[in-house]
């Protein structure tokens, strides 16, 4: 199934599940900046709906699970609000549902984040609200209360620094991730890694051959994350971390 056709098909089963109460779909991470890379990203899309039930809940499960609607891409991250809880998040997680699914991501289907990390949900639905896209629905700023950068930007930091702690394969998207994270602490504004990654080559010179070296593997797709070099890797997430704790 082509990107477009998957979309539209979840769209299509939420609206069954809540009929008039589905408040919108809209796209975050990659999808949310036209920055999505076949073979390397995943699906993100955050969903909000009055009121959902738990029987509601299970059914969204049961029908946007990779067994059920295959997705096109290394897997689906999809987050369902509350209408009312949204309106007032801060920088809690707030979800009422998050699941992960698709043939490369471990599969998660919960309704509380439990001793998770939670800086994934602020960061990202400050993504979705500053692109204002939407696959159906008002816009996203409607719904949202704005996260002031300077509450968000212990959240950020959080990020990094959870990701340093979890270096693995995948050390082209955390470099990337943190050149984002740098960028938004600079510039207040949140890009596409790659884009992130281009800009923190040119303002950090000395980082240069590690950021490009994470641009050509994550062009590559996941396997080749494998190849960069760790030490290094930590040693600019390191670095990072510092700039958005100490500015």
């Amino acid at each position: 199934m082509r990107l477009d056709g998957y979309l539209g098909a979840v769209v299509y089963r939420l609206q069954g599940i809540f009929r008039g109460r589905l408040v919108g779909v809209y796209p975050a991470g990659s999808l949310a900046f036209d920055a999505f890379q076949p073979g390397r990203s995943d699906i993100d899309l955050l969903a909000v709906a009055e009121e959902p039930t738990a029987e509601e809940i299970d059914a969204v499960v049961a029908a946007l699970g990779h067994d059920a609607l295959p997705c096109p891409a290394a897997g689906l991250e999809f987050v369902l609000y509350d209408r009312a809880t949204l309106a007032g998040l801060g920088t809690e997680a707030g979800f009422a549902l998050n699941l992960n699914t698709g043939a490369e991501l471990p599969y998660k289907a919960e309704t509380d984040p439990g001793d998770g990390p939670t800086f994934w949900y602020p960061i990202d639905r400050d993504m979705v609200r500053q692109q204002r896209r939407a696959l159906i629905g008002p816009p996203f700023t409607d719904l949202v209360t704005r996260v002031r950068s300077r509450q968000l930007l212990p959240v950020v930091a959080e990020s990094v620094a959870t990701q340093l702690a979890a270096l693995g394969d995948h050390g082209d998207n955390a470099v990337l991730n943190g050149c984002r994270a740098l960028r938004y602490c600079v510039e207040r504004t949140w890009s596409p890694k790659r884009v992130a990654g281009a800009w923190a080559a040119e303002h950090l010179p000395e980082e240069a051959e590690l950021i490009r070296a994470a641009l050509d593997s994550h062009a590559r797709g996941r396997e080749a994350g494998q190849e960069l070099d760790r030490e290094a890797a930590a040693a600019f997430l390191t670095r990072v971390h510092e700039l958005l704790t100490t500015g």
